[in-house]
């Protein structure tokens, strides 16, 4: 599996819409031109408002 990081780069946000960041079975980020972003600068999988994570 992979590593959890804690942000995340345009290559990545690219490669997760290809099916190659996260592997088979996972969800995938749409690609250009429907990606909205380029890159995450912090994700954490608590915090937040309910306590369910931070973008």
């Amino acid at each position: 599996m992979t590593e959890r990081k804690n942000a995340y780069t345009y290559d990545d946000l690219i490669a997760s819409g290809k099916g190659e960041l996260f592997g088979e079975g996972f969800a995938k980020l749409p690609k250009p031109p429907m990606l909205m972003f380029d890159r995450i600068t912090s994700i954490t999988s608590d915090g937040g408002e309910f306590g369910k994570g931070q973008v």
